[in-house]
C-alpha cells in the first residue's frame, strides 16, 4: 500500500512541483488511515501533476493509476450548478423564479414552500426540506421524475431562505429542472453541454461505461473507527441521485474542471460560462455553518490565512473525494480515495499542500471553553431520520455518542465517542484522535432560546 503509479510534474511556488515530498505524505497518510487506495491531481500555472497510490480493490490488488475511475459523490453538485447557470445565460431558467414555474405538478408537504422555492435555494442548500432521501426508483430515463412526485413525503424543517441545511434532494430538483427545460435525461445534458465541450473522456453516471476502465472499488471499515476494510457490495448510487452525486470520474478530469472555473467560465479557447456567472458561483450567497465559511452557487468557500478558498466534498458508499482551488494562485488539488474514512486522509493531505505548494496555513479554531452550566445547556439527545446522537457534559466539554444507519447500505452502527470543545457559544469542534478530529457541529436555538436543532456535516437533528 502507498506506491505510486504514474505521474505528470508541474512547477510550484519555489521550482518543480516535488513528486517526492508528495508521495512521502500520502504514504503515510495511506498507512496512518489504512486507506486501501487513492489518486491525486494537482494544478498550478500551466502545469500537472497526477498520482495513483495503493489498490483499486482488497481483493484484486490492482494498483490505482493516476487515470483510475473513483466515485466523486457531491462534488457533483458544482457540476450540475455549472449547467444551471449555462442554462441561465442561455435565458431558459432564472435563479429566483419559483421552481414551481418550470415544474407546475411540484408537490412540497409545505404548500407555501412549493410555491416560493427557487433555484438559488436549491443551489445554496436552503431550500429547508429533508435532504438524504436515497429511495431508489429504478435505471429508467424516469427515475428523476418518480423521485421527484415524491418529495411531498420529506420533511419541511424550515421556511426556503431562512437556514442553511444539506440538501441533497434539493439538487435532484434542480436536476429535474434541466431535465425539464432541455427535454433530454439529466445525464445526457451533462454530457452533452459539459462533458464533451471539457474533453472530459474519462467522466461518466453508469457503472457499465466505468467498469471497462481501471476502477476503484469503495471500501468501508468493518467496525466503526476501526483500520480494517472490506469491499462495499453496493456500487451505483440509484439513477435518481446523479445530480447530487452520480459522477464517476478521474484526477484529471476533474482538474480541467476546475480549470474552467479557474478560468473564469473558459478552456482552451472554449467559454462554457461567462465570466460574471462563474464569478457569482464563487461569490457568498449564504454562511454555511460548519460546512465551510460560506456556501456560493454549488461552491463551498472558506477564507484561510487570508485567501478565498473554493471547493466541495464528496462522500458515497466506500468513497470520499474533494476538490480544491486557490482561485488567487490558479491552483487546483483533486484527491479520491477508496475508504469511507477517506476524508481524514484529504483534510491532512489538503492542509500539506496549501502550505508547501501556496504558503496557506490552516490552523486550527482557537478554543473558548465555557463552563459546565453553559455546556449543560446542549447536552441530551437528538434524533434524525437516521438516528440518535446523544451529548453529555464530559471533561469540560462535550461528549457525543452517535448511533446511525448509513443510508446507502442500510447499516446501523454505534460510534466510538467523540470529545468535543467549544470554539463559540454554539459551535463545537472534535478534539479527540481519530478520523473526526477537526470536524465541527453547531446547536440552533428556538424560539425560547433552547437548542431546537443540532447541525452535523450540515444535517439537522431534532433535540428530543
Amino acid at each position: 500500500m502507498g506506491k505510486a503509479s504514474g505521474e505528470t510534474v508541474a512547477n510550484d511556488r519555489t521550482g518543480m512541483l516535488d513528486g517526492a515530498a508528495l508521495d512521502a505524505q500520502m504514504q503515510a497518510a495511506l498507512s496512518r488511515w489504512h486507506v486501501p487506495g487513492a489518486a491525486v491531481g494537482v494544478w498550478r500555472n500551466g502545469e500537472q501533476l497526477t498520482r495513483g497510490y495503493g489498490v483499486t480493490s482488497l481483493e484484486t490488488n490492482q494498483p490505482v493509476a493516476p487515470d483510475t475511475l473513483f466515485q466523486i459523490g457531491s462534488i457533483s453538485k458544482v457540476f450540475t450548478a455549472t449547467l444551471v447557470m449555462m442554462l441561465v445565460e442561455e435565458g431558459k431558467l432564472a435563479l429566483d423564479t419559483p421552481v414551481v414555474t418550470y415544474l407546475p405538478d411540484l408537490h412540497l408537504a409545505d404548500e407555501t414552500a412549493q410555491t416560493s422555492v427557487t433555484l438559488r435555494h436549491l443551489l445554496t442548500h436552503t431550500a429547508g426540506f429533508y435532504g438524504d432521501f436515497f429511495d431508489d426508483f429504478g435505471p429508467g430515463d424516469d427515475a428523476l421524475s418518480q423521485c421527484v412526485a415524491q418529495l411531498h413525503t420529506l420533511r419541511q424543517y424550515t421556511p426556503p431562505g431562512s437556514l442553511w441545511a444539506y440538501c441533497n434532494a434539493g439538487f435532484y430538483l434542480a436536476g429535474a429542472v434541466v431535465e425539464r427545460v432541455t427535454g433530454k435525461p439529466f445525464e445526457t445534458a451533462m454530457r452533452e453541454r459539459l462533458f464533451a465541450p471539457l474533453g472530459l473522456q474519462r467522466s461518466f453516471f453508469f457503472a457499465h461505461e466505468a467498469i471497462v476502465y481501471s476502477v476503484a472499488i469503495g471500501h468501508n471499515q468493518k467496525t466503526p473507527g476501526g483500520d480494517e476494510h472490506e469491499i462495499t457490495r453496493l456500487y451505483p448510487l440509484p439513477r435518481n441521485v446523479a445530480a447530487a452525486g452520480g459522477i464517476i470520474s478521474c484526477v484529471g478530469d476533474l482538474l480541467a474542471f476546475a480549470r474552467l472555473h479557474l478560468n473564469g467560465g473558459e478552456l482552451n479557447g472554449k467559454r462554457l460560462l461567462s465570466e460574471d456567472s462563474a464569478r457569482q458561483m464563487q461569490t457568498m450567497q449564504t454562511p454555511a455553518a460548519n460546512f465551510a465559511d460560506a456556501y456560493g452557487l454549488g461552491w463551498a468557500l472558506e477564507t484561510r490565512d487570508g485567501q478565498p478558498i473554493v471547493g466541495h466534498g464528496g462522500s458515497t458508499n466506500g468513497f470520499n473525494a474533494h476538490l480544491t482551488l486557490v482561485p488567487g494562485q490558479n491552483f487546483a488539488l483533486a484527491q479520491f480515495t477508496n475508504s469511507g474514512r477517506g476524508s481524514a486522509l484529504n483534510d491532512g493531505i489538503e492542509k500539506w499542500a496549501l502550505d508547501a505548494w501556496c504558503g496557506i496555513a490552516s490552523p486550527d479554531p482557537e478554543q473558548a471553553p465555557l463552563p459546565d452550566e453553559a455546556l449543560a445547556v446542549f447536552a441530551g439527545r437528538y434524533e434524525r431520520p437516521d438516528g440518535a446522537i446523544t451529548f453529555t457534559v464530559h471533561e469540560g466539554g462535550l461528549q457525543r455518542i452517535m448511533t446511525l444507519r448509513d443510508l446507502l447500505n442500510d447499516k446501523e452502527e454505534t460510534y466510538p465517542p467523540d470529545q468535543l470543545q467549544a470554539i463559540g457559544e454554539r459551535e463545537f469542534i472534535v478534539v479527540s484522535e481519530g478520523e473526526n478530529k477537526g470536524s465541527k457541529l453547531d446547536f440552533i436555538p428556538g424560539d425560547d432560546g433552547a437548542p431546537r436543532f443540532v447541525r452535523i456535516g450540515g444535517r439537522l437533528a431534532d433535540r428530543v
